[in-house]
Formats: structure tokens, sequence, C-alpha cells
């Protein structure tokens, strides 16, 4: 299996952090949101510092191939 090659970027300005969505093909802003808040809640009290860019893998789009 080909791994995502998309990159979509959306930035955190509340803290400072942008991500980089890594998925099959271009993004919605919803989709990019809710990555975005999955991978917050997954991470806990772990939270990325600011200024930093974090890069998730996703496998949305996958099936559209």
């Amino acid at each position: 299996m080909q791994l995502p090659n998309v990159d979509n970027f959306i930035k955190d300005r509340q803290h400072g952090v942008t991500y980089n969505i890594c998925a099959y093909r271009r993004l919605s802003g919803q989709e990019m949101t809710r990555a975005m808040q999955v991978f917050i809640q997954q991470q806990g009290e772990h939270q990325p510092k600011p200024r930093t860019v974090v890069k998730i893998f996703s496998l949305v789009g996958l099936d559209d191939r």
C-alpha cells in the first residue's frame, strides 16, 4: 500500500501549532479540523509545544482511488 502523499496544512492559532495532515487527497477544512481534534484528544496531557509542526497521517481518500 502506498503511503498518503498529499500535504494539508492547518494552524491551531490558539496553541500556535501547525498540523500537516498527510492524506490521499486534498482535504476540506472540516476534515482537517476533525483530524486535528482527534489527534489532540488522543495526546491527552502530552500536547505539542507552540511553534512546532506536527505531521498526522490520515487514511481519508484511500477509498476514493
